[in-house]
Order: structure tokens, then sequence, then C-alpha cells
């Protein structure tokens, strides 16, 4: 299937809005954080790589954005034999924000939504082993938050 295939099949999909092509071969959405997970498990067979997930804190909500690639070449783009990628977006309420964990369905999504718990305070449901990866045990707030504030206190460290 070319890449514009993949971006009308992707139109009819539960959750899914704002369908976009921002570069040749990189499709960017919005996603429902309601929906996101049956989404994940649909992609999972054309996208084998979870590259990136990247926390925002967009004051007053976040943004989790998700990057994944296609290099089994199911999905293609016209004329070129590069990777096909996707960008997904979803948005959190800043009052417990959380959502359904993908460590399970892409191993390496793991470290990266350990890395959003840690320093934005987003809870993954579901997740093997959240806790803090970067960060001492105890450690108070979530600093990467832009309305954390930083108290010192000597016995953290």
């Amino acid at each position: 299937m070319n890449i514009d295939e993949f971006m009308q099949q992707l139109s009819s999909s539960k959750g899914v809005s704002n369908i976009s092509k921002i570069r040749n071969n990189t499709v960017k959405l919005d996603l429902s954080p309601e929906d996101s997970l049956d989404f994940f498990v649909s992609i999972k067979t054309d996208f084998e790589h979870c590259s990136l997930i990247s926390a925002i804190d967009n004051q007053p909500d976040f943004e989790l954005v998700y990057h994944f690639s296609c290099m089994n070449q199911s999905i293609v783009v016209d004329d070129s034999n590069c990777a096909v990628m996707l960008e997904a977006h979803v948005y959190l309420k800043r009052e417990a924000p959380s959502i359904d964990s993908i460590s399970n369905i892409w191993f390496g999504a793991n470290w990266h939504e350990r890395e959003a718990y840690d320093l934005m305070g987003i809870y993954f449901i579901g997740h093997p082993d959240l806790r803090r990866v970067l960060l001492p045990e105890g450690f108070a707030g979530h600093p990467l938050r832009k309305d954390y504030v930083y108290e010192i206190h000597e016995e953290e460290w």
C-alpha cells in the first residue's frame, strides 16, 4: 500500500483526526486517549519500531507524541525506498494525566514511558515497571513540568 492509501485508511480509524502528511514519508495525526490502545494494536503489523515517545507540557494540558517507523516496506512512498514514519499526537488533561501503556506492544516504549512518568508525571496504565528512571526514588515532583517549583532538600540527594 502506498502512503496516500494508508492515510485514507487511517481516516476511518476510531479516535483519529487531523491527518496530514508533513513530509513525503511522514504522516501526522491526532489521536484520542480513549482509543489509543486499539489504534496502536492495529498499526503494529506495519510499524515495527517505536522510536520515541515525547511528553510536552503545553499548559494547561499535556501532549504525548509517538514516533513509529515502517521499515518492512508494507507501506511505501512512491519512487522511494525510504521508511514511512507515523507521528501520533495524544492530548491529556493536566489533572491525573494517564494513558494505556504500549510497552507490551513495542518493548522499546518501556524506557520512553518511564521517562515521561519520571519527568512529567504521566501515568501509563499497565506498564510492567513504572518507576523513576533518571531521578532518585523519593525525588519530589516532576521537574519538566512548567509549574514545577524546585526546592533544595539535602536528604533527597
